[in-house]
């Protein structure tokens, strides 16, 4: 086992609630490992269309 230390943007689309999120952002750092912390460090406006948001993510993830 090792540590992984991520940064990464996710996309809060328009039809995401807010009481969703948290599984959301869980669910997005389990494609990388398993999640032990993490943090939205800044949210911005997303050029891409759906999407009104865009998350920034720092985390650390288990990698077995």
């Amino acid at each position: 086992m090792r540590l992984k230390s991520l940064e990464l943007k996710l996309d809060w689309s328009e039809t995401l609630v807010i009481q969703d999120l948290r599984s959301y952002v869980v669910e997005e750092l389990r494609k990388f490992g398993v999640p032990i912390r993490w943090a939205i460090t800044s949210i911005s406006a997303s050029s891409e269309p759906g999407c009104t948001r865009q998350l920034n993510i720092e985390a650390v993830v288990i990698i077995t």
